[in-house]
This record gives structure tokens, sequence and C-alpha cells, in this order.
């Protein structure tokens, strides 16, 4: 949650990989125009998405250039797949308007199996829905996550923002909760989660309030021990270990 999700933005050119960059981003951080190839390197930018902060990769269109294709095209599509590899997250951009193509197919095998949704863009250029809900079809068996929207569109976003969060498994995670951040801690709240239900198993087993006592004092030295408020030496060892103190 901290350092973020690596998010490659890909598919092939002309689709609006950029112009979702833009959107994701708040502003023009990439360039935008109707010729087919602009980006031929990859565009870095970090953003928040929800609660989930995205390290995005805009990466060039792919498509079949050929063996006598421009060589600085085929480098910049070769490290498009290589991102596509390395990726926690894809975003596979596909043009509404414009149906799917042996490229597009292409780019859908390539995320079968991974943490994948399918953009279908420029959705506000289709009239009739029948090629929509056709591309959809066409998709599903490589995406968990089939999305239609406008990537012109702010109104896009949150339906973006939860898709992601559902995909990641986020959306069942408080960002603001307290968190355990070591072994040393897990292993304090674990023994805490252990002793009470010793405690409970020791009433259904008939056994007096005292059996219970002993246990539920072990769960609050656990407590203690995971809050620093009855820190022994052995903890204070334990939790320095992992720090470099200078003069």
């Amino acid at each position: 949650m901290r350092r973020g999700v690596d998010c490659v933005l890909c598919g092939r050119p002309n689709v609006g990989k950029s112009t979702l960059l833009n959107l994701l981003a708040g502003f023009d951080r990439a360039i935008v125009t109707p010729v087919a190839g602009t980006t031929r390197d990859v565009v870095e930018q970090a953003v928040m998405l929800g609660d989930v902060r995205l390290n995005l990769f805009d990466t060039a269109g792919v498509r079949d250039v050929g063996e006598d294709g421009d060589a600085i095209e085929a480098e910049g599509i070769r490290r498009s797949w290589k991102k596509l590899e390395e990726a926690g997250l894809v975003l596979a951009v596909f043009d509404a308007a414009d149906g799917l193509g042996p490229d597009d197919l292409a780019v859908a095998r390539r995320c079968e199996g991974r943490p994948a949704i399918a953009v279908l863009n420029k959705q506000d250029l289709v009239g009739d829905q029948t090629p929509l809900h056709e591309m959809e079809k066409a998709l599903r068996p490589y995406f968990k996550t089939v999305l239609a929207l406008s990537a012109k569109d702010p109104a896009s976003l949150p339906r973006l923002s939860e898709a992601v969060a559902r995909l990641l498994g986020t959306a069942r995670v408080d960002t603001g909760a307290a968190a355990l951040c070591s072994a040393r801690q897990l292993a304090a709240a674990t023994a805490a989660r252990d002793a009470l239900a010793q405690a409970i198993q020791s009433q259904h087993d008939g056994l007096g309030p005292d059996a219970a006592g002993v246990c539920i004092a072990d769960a609050l030295a656990s407590l203690a021990d995971l809050t620093g408020e009855d820190a022994t030496e052995a903890t204070l060892d334990e939790v320095f270990s992992t720090f470099c103190v200078g003069k």
C-alpha cells in the first residue's frame, strides 16, 4: 500500500492509453495526438486512484511492425511487452469504436492469467451497443474485468477505481486502520489471540474462572508486549536488532 502497484497501460497504437494516463494523473502528462505511435518509450507517473497508489507506465503502442519496420518503434514495443510481464496490474486499453483486430487479440492473450482489466475506451463514440457487447464477450476469456468508459470523461474514474480495488483486493482493506509491521508484532498479536481462545475454551470445558483468568493475563501480557507498555529487555533487544544506532 505504501510503495504502490506497478501498473502498465498497454494496447495497440491510438486506442487512448496516453489519454487514460492524463486522466489518472489529472494533468497532461503524456503527449496525445491523432498520429499512431506518438508514444515511443515508456512514460512513468505515480498517481493515487482511490486509496491505491499506482506507479503508471504508459507504453508504446504494440503492433506487428514486420521485419522491415521502424527499428525505434520495434524497440519501444519490446519494452512494452517486458513492462507488461513485470507489472502488478495491467490496464489493457482497446478502442471500443474500432472493434478488435489481430493486434488487440495479441494483447489480450498476453494478459491471460495476469491481474488485468480490459478497458474499452471511447465508449462515447459507440452508437449501437451491440458491437460493444461483442467485444466484451470476446475479451472475457482473458480478463477478470471488462470495463467500458471514456478516458476523456472524469466521471469514468470512480468506476475504474472500484474495478481496480476489487481486482487487487484493496476494497476490503481499511488504509486508515492500525497494521502489524513486523514479525515481532505479528507474534505478539497471535499469542494474545491464542490466549483468549484458550480462555474461552476453558469455560466450555467447565473449568473455573481462575483458569480463564490465567489465560487472560497471558493475553494482556502479549498485548502489552505488542504496544510497548511492558517491554522486557528481550523485546527491546529484538526491536533494536534491526536498527543501526549511530553516535
